[in-house]
């Protein structure tokens, strides 16, 4: 058990948001400065902990953001959604949770847990159930694994808040998706409760500390050559291709029922070859093609730094003429298993995506 440090918190920050490369890179700025605000306030950062070091028969929960399908609403969090959600599911348990994993292990619920955890005095635990992010909230191991996805707690911007009795993580999704929008477009969401032995047996563990260490890195004095071999001898990065960004299209597609939607297509020049590479993007890199061919595709994950200051990019920086790196990295084993494809892979995601990549399979 260890105290998260002030450079901790700004590694894993950027960590996560590496992981994420997601729409709402100012919304993971936001939480950030909220807990460090909070630090001005006198509040002191979580401790850090690994599930093996809790007790089996402990509780946690998993908290996150769940927003209605679309951008970030202008309603900002002010930062005491989520410990209203945690109490209100605690009461409606009759537990205390001991400690709190993010909803996913990149991107703004990550700080996310950091902030709700340091406000209620209780640990953040080096775990998660995606390793990365995805857009569905039951695109978890937990859902692999068969355990309900609540009861659960939403509080929305207005302080408007819900328990609701549900197990089917499915069903979970829809209903918070729904209490998303009457909120006024996002719901913080304490979910998934349970036991330590039951985040030990199927949780992802060490996703948290993946972060803190990739962002040392990207912080690091390094030259730029120096930390892209560490992120690949060290974290796992399969392959990096510098390109230029040629072309930028939003594609009119409508996604699933129920899902979340920013589709576009982003086409990027090879430096030196001259080969093309094509993204394909909803709400996060969903697929990665060098001419035509599939290199990347869900559940990988498919990430973007900036060559200049070794900066982590996002969508913002997707326009015509800049030059970016595209890195890939695996997911966790989980998400390869039959199961885990099913749930999380090409299939489960947009039908475009889903008949291109089988044509180039």
């Amino acid at each position: 058990m260890t105290q998260l440090t002030d450079a901790d918190l700004l590694h894993l920050a950027t960590g996560s948001q590496f992981l994420a490369c997601s729409v709402d890179a100012d919304w993971l700025a936001e939480a950030f400065e909220r807990v460090r605000a909070q630090l001005e306030l006198g509040h002191s950062l979580p401790e850090f902990v690994a599930a093996d070091e809790l007790d089996d028969s402990e509780h946690v929960v998993s908290v996150g953001f769940v927003n209605n399908g679309l951008p970030p609403s202008d309603l900002h969090p002010v930062g005491d959604e989520f410990v209203r959600s945690v109490r209100e599911l605690q009461t409606e348990l009759g537990v205390t949770f001991s400690g709190l994993i993010p909803l996913a292990g990149a991107n703004i619920n990550v700080i996310v847990a950091v902030e709700t955890a340091m406000l209620l005095g209780v640990p953040v635990i080096d775990a998660d159930q995606m390793g990365r992010v995805f857009s569905l909230l039951y695109q978890s191991v937990f859902t692999l694994a068969g355990l309900a996805a609540g009861p659960l707690a939403a509080t929305g911007p207005t302080g408007e808040s819900a328990v609701v009795r549900v197990t089917e993580p499915l069903r979970a999704e829809r209903l918070v998706r729904a209490l998303a929008s009457e909120f006024g477009g996002w719901s913080a969401t304490a979910l998934y409760p349970m036991t330590v032995a039951k985040l030990r047996a199927h949780g992802l563990h060490g996703t948290l500390s993946r972060n803190i260490r990739i962002g040392s890195i990207l912080h690091s004095p390094d030259p730029l050559d120096r930390k892209y071999r560490r992120l690949i001898s060290e974290e796992g990065i399969r392959r990096i291709i510098h390109a230029r960004v040629t072309d930028v299209t939003g594609l009119s597609r409508p996604a699933p029922p129920g899902q979340p939607d920013r589709p576009s297509s982003v086409i990027l020049e090879e430096v030196g070859s001259g080969r093309i590479i094509q993204l394909e993007i909803q709400n996060e890199l969903l697929m990665l093609m060098v001419d035509g061919a599939v290199e990347a595709v869900m559940p990988d994950i498919i990430t973007m730094v900036d060559p200049d200051g070794a900066r982590v990019a996002n969508f913002e920086d997707l326009w015509v003429g800049h030059r970016l790196d595209l890195m890939m990295l695996p997911a966790a084993p989980e998400w390869y298993t039959d199961k885990g494809l099913e749930l999380a892979g090409p299939d489960a995601h947009h039908i475009l995506l889903r008949n291109r990549h089988r044509r180039h399979q």
